[in-house]
């Protein structure tokens, strides 16, 4: 019954230190070259941690589409566009209730193609706990690609 808790004591700590794709919106539509700002929630927890580091990319879905089963975008990560840390803070000009958030502005690569359904993937490594465990997190979105204006 111990083991079970402290199983269940990890799994609520890892959860509370989740990420969220907070901008743009899943299926927003972007253009090659465009840059666009991703905005990296973490909502606010009362368990410590230590963030180690943010990767963002981008890969295309699959030719049978984003929901082709067997797909999994967590194991192709694809074109990085971003690799380094993440310092996410309350911004008081965003308002009441925005979770602690960083943004980060990187371009679409101009390899896609308009009418290409692409994945923007955000990887989270963070330190939990007063152990600590590292937790190891993958969110992502579907983004439409359209031509330039």
């Amino acid at each position: 019954m111990k083991y079970f808790a402290v199983l269940a004591a990890l799994a609520t700590s890892a959860l509370a230190q989740s990420i969220a794709i907070g901008a743009p919106v899943a299926n927003s539509t972007v253009y090659p070259g465009q840059w666009v700002t991703v905005e990296v929630d973490k909502p606010d927890s009362l368990t410590g941690s230590t963030e180690v580091a943010v990767v963002l990319s981008t890969t295309p879905c699959p030719d049978a589409g984003c929901n082709a089963p067997g797909f999994d975008p967590s194991q192709r990560l694809g074109t990085v566009l971003y690799n380094g840390p993440y310092n996410p803070q309350f911004h008081p000009e965003a308002g009441v209730g925005k979770p602690p958030h960083q943004n980060f502005s990187v371009p679409i690569p101009s390899s896609y193609t308009p009418g290409e359904q692409i994945y923007l993937i955000a990887t989270h490594v963070n330190l939990v706990g007063a152990g600590p465990f590292a937790n190891l997190e993958t969110k992502y979105i579907t983004l439409d690609i359209v031509q330039a204006p």
